[in-house]
């Protein structure tokens, strides 16, 4: 049952950071990861304490997550990391793309523990120059190529199709997807938007997909099955990035936002959470 309160988007962080995203949950220490791609951070939030940690990375970070053993994973301008989060040591994976117009974006493990990031154009958009990659045992390859720009990726929950966003395209591609070679196969078309750009993206506990539209003032709620649009959550702030499920009992979505030179809302840039169960 659906109670007055749900969907309600409430503030959780803000740091006047100019451009959040990727947030991850980690459910075994109810921890939220995030980065602030400009400032060069990794943010650590302990949901419980509200105590903060950070990790300062080298050149904008694109995307973290968390591999099996909790240690970060995270794709920065010179190359994937791996951290680990109590000592903050760090150890070199791999640096598939070294063009240097362009960095990492978003990206996440697979449930083999293969890390799927794409890339995108560092200062402006480079048609047709991103590609999306996928390291494993740090050997990468590409798994999609002539992107202009990789954003938000996902699977569902019985991890056989792939969900992917172009955001130059205004698309969200879905993808049977082979959990033995990673291998992606027959994409079409699942979500195509009009007005705003999708940006990040996630799966939720029903198997539905969040997508986080940039320029849009929403994070909606979509139909995996037909692309049908189920609901929206409006945002107290106009540019909305990614978001990411989460909480004790999965009961949050969590919501990053950025800012733009010539933004005057007051809490554009900040996290936010929605109850959604």
């Amino acid at each position: 049952m659906y109670r007055a309160e749900m969907f309600s988007p409430e503030l959780v962080f803000y740091a006047g950071n100019t451009l959040l995203e990727n947030p991850i949950w980690d459910d075994i220490n109810e921890r939220l990861y995030f980065i602030a791609i400009s400032d060069e951070l990794i943010y650590q939030l302990d949901i419980n304490t509200s105590e903060i940690k950070t990790f300062k990375t080298k050149g904008a970070v694109g995307a973290v997550d968390l591999d099996k053993d909790g240690r970060i994973l995270s794709a920065e301008k010179e190359g994937i990391y791996r951290i680990d989060p109590d000592s903050g040591q760090r150890t070199l994976m791999a640096h598939p793309d070294q063009d240097e117009r362009l960095r990492y974006n978003d990206g996440k493990l697979d449930a083999k523990g293969r890390f799927f990031v794409g890339t995108m154009g560092e200062d402006t958009i480079i048609e047709n120059a991103a590609a999306l990659y996928v390291v494993e045992n740090g050997e990468s390859k590409i798994v999609l190529k002539d992107l202009s720009l990789s954003n938000g990726l996902d699977w569902s929950r019985d991890g056989q199709t792939f969900y992917h966003v172009e955001s130059t395209e205004k698309t969200v591609t879905k993808y049977d997807y082979d959990i033995e070679t990673g291998n992606l196969s027959s994409g079409r078309v699942l979500v195509q938007l009009e007005d705003h750009t999708p940006d990040g993206l996630c799966v939720d506990i029903c198997g539905d997909i969040w997508i986080a539209e940039y320029g849009g003032s929403k994070v909606s709620k979509w139909d995996s099955e037909t692309g049908e649009k189920i609901m929206e959550i409006p945002m107290p702030v106009t540019n909305v990035t990614a978001c990411c499920v989460g909480g004790k009992n999965n009961e949050f979505l969590y919501i990053t936002t950025a800012k733009d030179p010539d933004d005057e809302e007051d809490l554009s840039g900040g996290l936010f959470r929605a109850r959604i169960r």
